[in-house]
């Protein structure tokens, strides 16, 4: 008996094979057909999973140049502040001359000089966010102590200087730290589809720091001072406002940069493979090689060197004494002086940021340096106040459009692995002639006592020279900046 034709076993039912073969395929393929709707289905999650991730993503990225704005701003407006006060209590509430006022500045800028290339490693080293976090706060404390010495009535000059060593030495961690951020934040923007260019990246960056500089100096110009508006705003009064009351404010707008670096993201951090005590020099040394080696680079250190020396030391010593002994002025005087020149660096840092390229950046840059250089000789025909201040105006266009560039051009010819120490280096020239300067100044207006206007010849001079050897012995007025997709 063949299994076709064998009996059935009890339970067993007749089958047909054949039937049976098409009931196997239906059969197996049910399973596979579920298999292939929850892959299907998974698939499906996984993509809304991800675009949702995308999504969140994007919006955070996006939300990231403000948040850096706003940095921006706490910290520059706090500068403002600083801007105002610190002259104002020195020269002011203290009575004292150039000199004493050059050293102060030499306290303020001075940390820079020791602690701004151990600023540019160690913002290399570290993620920007947490950095930024710290140095915000702590930039926090001396405003503060310095408040509680004046609301107790203990002001004194040593003071003074305490609270610029400690200012200046977290500065010099601070601009590294802030400054590299930008490049990625931008670069990070660019890559979710932004179209905001690095160039326009340093203009709104600039942007917000001269309105926030310029609201802190409009503050600060309220110290111990009555102000009475003009009859078109109203004819009300502002003020006085005690000064140890601004320097609370001060405190607490810095601190504030803390909260508004959470929206930042942790940042890269670079490995450079050395270690032990010898590992920050190296960097830095490594730092220095690649600013020699690359004729941009070092002609832009240079240029700040020079900028420290002659434009920062008249900007912090000369203007407040020619405010205070040809014009009369107290802190209202400096605040409308230092006013006027920030919201000319404003005005021209707004038209900046319309172009996302300028061709010629490095010619717009020696260009601007130069007339500002120029415009100061005015001072020395000792000018009512209202051509003092345009004079100061137009100085400070000038210098928001050789700010502007400079940036720009150093970020662009640096390496980005390497950005952080570049940038402190730059920096450091910037810094290194500020305290030169600021005591040369003080020195030569103690020289001239009842004419400070003369030492206006010095700035003048010293910058014309260094422009012109710029033209001929650097790349900068020749160079072009290539924009994208033309590269």
């Amino acid at each position: 008996m063949t299994d076709d034709n064998r009996d059935a076993e009890p339970g067993e039912e007749d089958i047909d094979l054949d039937g049976l073969e098409d009931d196997r395929t239906v059969q197996i393929k049910s399973p596979v057909s579920g298999i292939d709707s929850a892959t299907g289905a998974g698939t499906s999650l996984e993509f809304t999973a991800r675009s949702l991730f995308a999504r969140r993503t994007h919006r955070w990225v996006k939300s990231e140049l403000p948040a850096y704005l706003l940095i921006q701003c706490s910290w520059y407006m706090a500068f403002g502040l600083q801007m105002v006060l610190f002259p104002y209590l020195i020269t002011n509430r203290l009575g004292l001359d150039g000199t004493e006022l050059g050293l102060a500045n030499m306290a303020l800028s001075g940390p820079s000089v020791i602690f701004l290339l151990l600023g540019g490693v160690i913002a290399e080293r570290s993620r920007s966010k947490p950095l930024l976090m710290i140095l915000h706060f702590a930039a926090a404390l001396p405003a503060a102590g310095l408040a509680f010495v004046l609301a107790t009535g203990n002001l004194a000059y040593g003071f003074m200087i305490i609270y610029g060593i400690a200012m200046g030495t977290v500065g010099a961690f601070m601009m590294p730290a802030r400054d590299s951020v930008l490049n990625e934040v931008v670069d990070r923007r660019s890559r979710v589809g932004s179209g905001v260019t690095l160039q326009q990246g340093v203009a709104f960056a600039t942007i917000a720091q001269f309105a926030a500089q310029i609201a802190g100096l409009i503050i600060g110009g309220y110290a111990d001072k009555l102000t009475r508006m003009p009859d078109f705003l109203g004819g009300f009064s502002v003020g006085p406002i005690p000064s140890w009351e601004l320097l609370t404010f001060q405190a607490i707008i810095v601190a504030m940069g803390t909260g508004f670096a959470i929206f930042l993201a942790r940042g890269r951090s670079v490995r450079t493979g050395r270690s032990g005590l010898g590992a920050a020099f190296g960097d830095i040394n490594e730092g220095f090689q690649v600013v020699l080696a690359n004729p941009k680079l070092w002609a832009m250190t240079a240029l700040m060197f020079g900028v420290g020396i002659f434009v920062i030391g008249s900007f912090l010593v000369v203007l407040p004494i020619i405010n205070r002994d040809i014009y009369g002025l107290a802190s209202d005087g400096i605040r409308d002086m230092f006013v006027t020149f920030w919201l000319g660096a404003f005005v021209s840092s707004v038209a900046l940021s319309v172009f996302r390229h300028i061709k010629r950046q490095g010619r717009l840059l020696l260009t601007a340096q130069l007339l500002g250089s120029l415009a100061i000789l005015i001072m020395l025909a000792k000018p009512p106040h209202w051509v003092f201040l345009s004079i100061v105006f137009a100085w400070g266009l000038a210098a928001g459009v050789s700010i502007a560039m400079s940036r720009s051009i150093v970020q662009d010819a640096a390496p980005k692995d390497q950005l952080a120490r570049v940038l402190s280096i730059y920096q450091l020239g910037f810094m290194a002639g500020a305290p030169f300067g600021a005591a040369l100044m003080g020195w030569l207006v103690d020289f001239f006592p009842d004419q400070p206007q003369r030492v206006a010849v010095v700035p003048a001079l010293g910058m014309t020279i260094l422009i012109i050897w710029m033209v001929i012995r650097t790349p900068i007025w020749n160079m072009k900046n290539v924009s994208p997709g033309r590269a």
